[in-house]
């Protein structure tokens, strides 16, 4: 991974803030098109809601994204682009188990049958456009299955209640590849994505750079970096969270800024903790959901096996002293604190979305066009990894054509 810790001169085609997967996978279709792209990111690494915790020594586990599927196409050709295919890893099959008054349940036992049966023929006449999730789910499952199983199962997916999300931004139909495994991740974890496409040619990664003020000045933008460097480059790309975009965009472009103003975001703090396997009791599992705790979700790295240590990675809700996030790990889990091998951090945030997104999203990108600001991210299609590199595919096909 290749890191400028100089000034940048005006050569830099494109200016990429963010370094997450959807300033990435932008950087990457620009750097194959034969452009320069300069990626700046406050954070100490690149990946942003992609983290891969890699200790103790020769294990890793994820500490943020922990799924890839075979029906990301739009993923799956930056893949190949990378050569890394031979890196893939199928994940096994364990089940998820819902958390219910202290005991673990399987999903299908918390459920009244009759009433999923009598819901279900809604499925054929139910559409999912302007209605809220829990409208949408609710009715084809009945509503105390919803509120007793379905509603945390799908707070799970963003860390955050999603019952006023916009129904069809959640669990799309994408066409799968057969030669590739159905879920999977990779050797050394998600995070041996982010990297490659970082460290390829046409990339700078700078990292621990905050953008703090972007202006315009003889037909170049010019971003000043909180250490005072100034960086000039013709075309810019915002893929950092919609209210810091906002913020950046206020001066500049005030409309799209007052658009990207509307978009709220929910922070997420995770916990991820490595026991030996032989001080748990816990059975393996790819996940646990609460019913009601404190947090969102558990998800370990049991589909990965390893002969000798596990990893659970807990999703709270905001606000929760570290200590007492620790002692609720310690006590899901049937450990004590001394048989913690490692315990890691990461906060991150996620769009919070709700009826008339579309519009929004509809508005910004009305009026990006020749403007030579180019925004990505998850607030866009939807909050998938696939939904971001579709996102930035369209966005780097309308850059690359503007600069022609």
């Amino acid at each position: 991974m290749r890191h400028n810790f100089g000034t940048v001169s005006e050569n830099v085609d494109v200016v990429v803030l963010g370094a997450g997967i959807s300033g990435l996978c932008l950087a990457h279709r620009v750097a194959r098109a034969g452009r320069a792209v300069l990626v700046l990111e406050s954070a100490a690494r690149a990946g942003g809601c992609v983290r891969t915790e890699r200790q103790p020594a020769d294990f890793w586990f994820e500490m943020g994204a922990h799924t890839l599927y075979n029906s990301y196409g739009s993923l799956l050709a930056i893949i190949d682009d990378l050569g890394l295919r031979d890196r893939i890893l199928t994940r096994r099959k364990a089940p998820w188990r819902l958390q219910v008054e202290g005991k673990l349940r399987s999903i299908p036992s918390q459920l009244s049958l009759p009433e999923l049966f009598t819901s279900a023929w809604h499925a054929f006449s139910e559409r999912k456009q302007g209605r809220t999730v829990a409208d949408y789910y609710g009715r084809l499952v009945g509503r105390e299955n919803w509120k007793r199983v379905f509603s945390p199962l799908f707070a799970a997916v963003p860390s955050q209640s999603a019952d006023n999300f916009p129904a069809e931004i959640l669990f799309k139909r994408r066409p799968r590849r057969k030669d590739i495994p159905r879920s999977y991740t990779f050797a050394g974890g998600i995070q041996t994505l982010t990297d490659r496409i970082a460290a390829q040619p046409g990339i700078t990664l700078r990292t621990s750079a905050t953008a703090h003020a972007l202006t315009r000045r003889d037909g170049h933008f010019v971003v000043e970096i909180a250490n005072g460097d100034r960086i000039l480059a013709r075309r810019l790309a915002l893929a950092v969270p919609a209210p810091e975009a906002a913020s950046l965009l206020a001066s500049l472009a005030p409309e799209v800024a007052t658009a990207l103003a509307r978009i709220s975001v929910a922070n997420i703090e995770s916990v991820g903790v490595v026991a030996e396997a032989r001080n748990l009791r816990l059975p393996r599992l790819a996940g646990i959901v609460p019913v009601d705790d404190t947090f969102f979700s558990v998800v370990t790295r049991d589909v990965v096996p390893d002969d000798h240590l596990r990893a659970f990675t807990f999703h709270f809700r905001a606000g929760m002293p570290l200590d007492r996030r620790i002692d609720r790990i310690c006590a899901v889990a049937g450990l004590d604190r001394g048989q913690l091998v490692c315990v890691a951090t990461h906060t991150t945030s996620l769009p919070s979305l709700s009826l008339g997104h579309a519009a929004i999203a509809e508005e910004i990108d009305r009026r990006l066009p020749g403007t030579g600001l180019y925004i990505t991210g998850n607030y866009f299609g939807g909050l998938a990894i696939e939904d971001c590199s579709l996102r930035s595919a369209k966005e780097a096909a309308r850059l690359l054509a503007e600069a022609i």
